[in-house]
């Protein structure tokens, strides 16, 4: 296993978590994922492994725990049941093992069929419950199948996934560009402007970020990139073929200084405003608004 990211003692200790956790039954594959994998990982980036598993027929939890606690640095790493995390990453475990951070991700295989079925008929959202600052894209688990590195796969389960992981859906796109700009352009027209006027800072920033989220999500699906990661995605914007000039700056410029008072907050709104268009031209005909809008 060849990833310039992890330093030799990673690596090893990774070749022998994966020895450890391969033979447990019920564990029907193992896959580096995560920075990692991508090749944008940091010196301070946790190691991602990907436990998969079939839904009617789980890895039992109290072995996992008992490994777990007999690797673990500390011997009492958090390891949680199924579901615990929410729907789409649902669970895991965050272990220390020779002073190195390492997480373990449940990857039910049903609920990876089913994210793919959904991609391709252009069926998606995000799950603001799930995680932080953003929410869950649905979508993502495209991306984190199509870049994951196989660790353990002896029925090829990991493979075949990625064989169907890799590109971007045309209905996925569509759905996306389409929706996520709706989304910006009734907010800018309908009551982000209303709640700068009241000087509302809470109701606005919030207006702001939420069509900071979405714009990007339009320019990840414009340029048939898979959305993995908030921490990446305005140096990926910066590398793609079709974005707004300085698109990452700017965004950061608005939300670094939004203001406080109506006049300031409407010139932020007014600043968006002039993203959204330039990423609704680079849409073309992917995006039409769904209904008049005063």
């Amino acid at each position: 296993m060849k990833v310039a990211s992890l330093s030799d003692p990673q690596r090893r200790t990774l070749q022998a978590l994966v020895a450890e956790l391969a033979p447990l039954p019920g564990v029907l594959a193992l896959a580096l994922g995560g920075s990692h994998a991508r090749g944008r990982a940091r010196a301070t980036s946790d190691v991602d492994v990907g436990v998969f598993y079939d839904e009617d027929a789980p890895f039992e939890l109290a072995a996992l725990r008992d490994l777990c606690a007999r690797l673990d640095d500390t011997h009492a790493p958090v390891v949680t049941g199924f579901g615990e995390w929410g729907p789409w990453v649902n669970g895991g475990a965050w272990l220390t093992l020779a002073g190195a951070p390492f997480d373990l991700l449940y990857r039910s295989v049903q609920q990876l069929e089913r994210a793919l079925d959904d991609a391709r008929a252009g069926r998606w959202q995000l799950d603001f419950a799930q995680q932080a600052p953003f929410g869950y894209f649905s979508a993502t688990q495209l991306g984190e199948l199509a870049t994951c590195i196989p660790l353990h796969d002896p029925q090829g389960i990991v493979a075949e996934l990625q064989a169907h992981a890799r590109g971007y859906p045309e209905p996925l796109r569509a759905a996306v560009v389409q929706g996520a700009l709706w989304q910006v352009e009734f907010g800018l027209r309908c009551f982000a402007p209303k709640l700068a006027a009241q000087g509302d800072v809470v109701g606005t920033v919030g207006c702001l970020t939420r069509f900071s989220c979405y714009l990007m999500l339009a320019l990840f699906a414009l340029n048939r990139a898979g959305w993995i990661s908030d921490k990446s995605a305005l140096a990926e914007i910066a590398e793609f073929e079709h974005a707004p000039h300085e698109f990452g700056a700017r965004l950061a410029a608005i939300l670094s200084a939004p203001g406080s008072r109506a006049a300031r907050l409407d010139a932020s709104l007014r600043t968006i405003e002039a993203l959204f268009a330039e990423t609704a031209a680079l849409a073309g005909a992917l995006y039409a608004p769904r209904y008049p809008l005063r």
